[in-house]
């Protein structure tokens, strides 16, 4: 019987064999084809990707250079110690910039922080200030070496003038060394190697960091030493490409490029300009590494044949046991298994379950690739198993989910454990080839009754997803509830709110309210923003809660257009001249789509409103995704006589981009510069800086949170136009 049954196994075996090792070698010659296919498609997309991601790097920092020279001409020219600690916050804020300076031209005099820079030489004869204070543009002086430092550097030099004269010349140094740690994990992609040149051949970013500087067109004895064999033929070869074909290149040609030395070696090139600069990428594929790849997965297609019979055992037991329970990624189980463990225990008592969620985890994978996403969650399976392991059940939830489940039914041993891990996780940096990357990751402490909960699936689903709510919605990273039945209530709470918010449209309880916008110069009242309030009896409920409500369930836009609509039907009733002028709310996500201004416009024309007297405020710019879009948008109904306005300034990096791109009229500055503006003397020089830069944009400056006579005062001297807050007057139902 045991004979029949390994003769069985034997001839079962052979024919698997068989029939695998024939899918085997024609899967290995369709996989030949493919993976060359896929390279050289990679290899154009990845360069063209490539290009606009350096270009969206370079930008902010051009921008940032240009705004740091305006400002210091406009504001600090004789004040070099102002200036040194603007450009020393600067290069604490941007790691990429080594050393700024401004070299005035009236007297070669140089202001400047950092490192490596020497204050006491006169830069004007030099070619780069030269060239710069002859261009109207930010300049990428090509590579050269640093006096100081002796390591390969670029500067991005920026020509200030005022009323027409040249003042002087701004620059800010960056280390090629630094400019490789940030972004040397995007140079490759599979079989493809990017790097970039600039206009004199030198290499600005290459995925080996020892020829940061080396020359494509004069090269150094010094770099090739310094490289292996193989290298060195891969390079020849891409210097012999280039140079054959620098014409093209530094003509900003686009070019596809295919080389053969010899029939071991194939280069196939294709550079790209990267826009609005001297760099060009060089992309190429290393076929000799293809071929090798090819060797490689036919080498392994052999070894698991050979070893299928016993592969197809163990796959039985890896079928019904790990597959079913074990994460592949990390190691450790499944979310089926927490529910087969509570379905199990549902009679000894209360569990307590910690879940763990990490922040804007999908922006990581977006910016770094899911193998560096990968990475992240390996290393945060390990710091967990190493702090939770013996006290519980660990659980990999989802793609950046943990849940645990403690032994113990001890609250406050639990609440212990897990206080002392969120300290651990706090401001937790993880390093992957030479980035460190910031992990924040949200906790939530529940303890419930399995007993109470009819369906333990959709009651786990609720706690997770009320929990995600708060995760978006509140600034706490660390929430505890020793009755689940306190998250299900919230829940339950918000699923009220929404049924108030619906029953309120219904009603016609929506009402909008005006808030009066005070021209500080003229001493009148000439504007009113627009607020919602939602009618309650007697009281007026604030739209907060409701709106995030409103935006969760996509009623947003028509909650917007109910209080415009009321608002322009008050105005054109108790303004029967028209004059006065009203700020519009628009989000993010309302410009986002495409319907929403025109519906706005044929509301104006319904009721005779001015499109002059209409100023749509743009709120949570952060939302918006098609920034190109949006500033078509603009300038399209601007033209039509439509007022724009961006609300909140000051509130991030990326509110100097929106002062760049986007052709507003009006600039709110954000209330939290503005609540202590005549206590604080670092929010004063901040207010000042924006009131300066929204003159040199031709912007009018408004000020919120005006809460008092001083303030008025101090926004009075300093220049800003506008005023707004409840000194001079709180949101009220009309405006006359």
């Amino acid at each position: 019987m045991k004979l029949n049954k390994l003769k069985y196994f034997i001839l079962l075996g052979i024919g698997i064999l068989l029939l695998t090792g024939s899918i085997i070698y024609f899967r290995y010659e369709s996989y030949k084809e493919d993976i060359l296919l896929k390279t050289e498609n990679t290899l154009i997309e990845s360069s063209q990707n490539y290009s606009l991601f350096m270009k969206n790097i370079i930008d902010p920092l051009k921008a940032l250079v240009e705004n740091t020279g305006n400002l210091v001409v406009e504001s600090h020219p004789n004040s070099p110690d102002k200036v040194k600690l603007i450009f020393k916050d600067i290069i604490n804020e941007v790691p990429l910039i080594s050393s700024m300076y401004f070299v005035r031209e009236e007297d070669g005099k140089m202001i400047e922080s950092g490192k490596g820079s020497n204050s006491t030489v006169d830069l004007r004869q030099r070619p780069w200030y030269i060239d710069s204070s002859l261009s109207e543009r930010t300049t990428i002086i090509p590579v050269y070496k640093d006096l100081c430092s002796e390591k390969p550097v670029i500067t991005l030099s920026y020509p200030v003038r005022k009323d027409g004269d040249l003042k002087g010349v701004i620059a800010a140094d960056i280390l090629l060394e630094d400019f490789y740690k940030t972004f040397s994990t995007i140079t490759c992609r599979e079989n493809v190697v990017h790097y970039i040149v600039d206009i004199k051949g030198a290499i600005v970013l290459h995925p080996n960091k020892r020829l940061l500087g080396f020359s494509m067109l004069n090269p150094q004895k010094n770099y090739v030493d310094q490289i292996s064999n193989e290298e060195k033929n891969r390079v020849k070869d891409h210097m012999k490409v280039w140079n054959e074909n620098k014409e093209n290149i530094l003509k900003f040609h686009l070019d596809e490029i295919s080389y053969d030395a010899t029939r071991e070696r194939k280069v196939y090139g294709y550079f790209l300009k990267i826009p609005e600069t001297d760099w060009t990428i060089i992309s190429g594929i290393d076929y000799k590494k293809v071929k090798s790849h090819n060797r490689i997965y036919l080498i392994e297609a052999l070894g698991f044949t050979g070893i299928i019979l016993m592969g197809l055992l163990i796959l039985i037991y890896f079928v019904f046991t790990k597959i079913y329970d074990i994460d592949d990624l990390t190691g450790i189980y499944k979310k089926n298994k927490l529910l087969e463990v509570l379905k199990k225990q549902s009679k000894e008592g209360k569990k307590i379950i910690l879940f763990m969620d990490i922040y804007n985890f999908s922006a990581i994978n977006g910016n770094y690739g899911s193998e560096v996403g990968n990475i992240i969650i390996k290393e945060l399976t390990n710091i967990l198993r190493d702090h939770l392991d013996e006290h519980g059940l660990l659980i990999h939830s989802k793609a950046d989910d943990f849940i645990f489940l403690f032994h113990t039914e001890d609250w406050q041993e639990a609440l212990k454990k897990a206080e002392v891990l969120n300290e651990k996780l706090k401001g937790l940096n993880i390093e992957i080839n030479e980035i460190n990357i910031n992990i924040n990751v949200f906790l939530g402490l529940i303890k419930l009754n399995p007993l109470e909960m009819k369906d333990l699936d959709t009651s786990i689903l609720l706690i997770e997803d009320t929990l995600k709510q708060l995760m978006k919605t509140n600034e706490k990273s660390f929430w505890m509830f020793p009755d689940s039945h306190e998250l299900i209530n919230m829940k339950k709470d918000k699923d009220k709110k929404k049924e108030e918010l619906l029953k309120a449209m219904e009603e016609d309880r929506i009402l909008p309210f005006f808030q009066p916008i005070y021209n500080i110069k003229e001493n009148k009242i000439e504007k009113y923003e627009v607020l919602m309030r939602i009618k309650d009896g007697d009281d007026y409920l604030s739209p907060f809660p409701y709106i995030k409500v409103a935006e969760e369930n996509n009623v947003i836009e028509k909650l917007d257009l109910i209080v415009i609509e009321k608002a322009l039907k008050y105005k054109c009733k108790v303004d029967s001249k028209d004059k006065i002028k009203l700020s519009i709310n628009v989000s993010g996500r309302d410009l986002n789509d495409s319907n929403f201004l025109p519906k706005v416009v044929l509301l104006a024309d319904e009721y005779e409103i001015k499109y002059q007297n209409l100023i749509f405020e743009i709120t949570e710019t952060q939302n918006i995704k098609n920034m190109d879009r949006l500033v078509h948008t603009i300038h399209a109904f601007k033209k039509l006589g439509f007022k724009f306005s961006i609300d909140d300034f000051g509130t991030g990096f990326s509110s100097m981009q929106y002062l760049k791109r986007i052709p507003a009229d009006y600039l709110k500055i954000d209330g939290s510069f503005i609540r202590d503006l005549n206590e604080n003397e670092k929010n004063l020089y901040l207010v000042k800086s924006i009131v300066s830069m929204a003159k040199a944009f031709e912007m009018t400056a408004i000020a919120e949170f005006v809460e008092n006579e001083k303030i008025l005062k101090v926004l009075k001297e300093i220049g800003i136009d506008y005023g707004q807050g409840y000194h001079i007057g709180k949101p009220k139902g009309f405006f006359v």
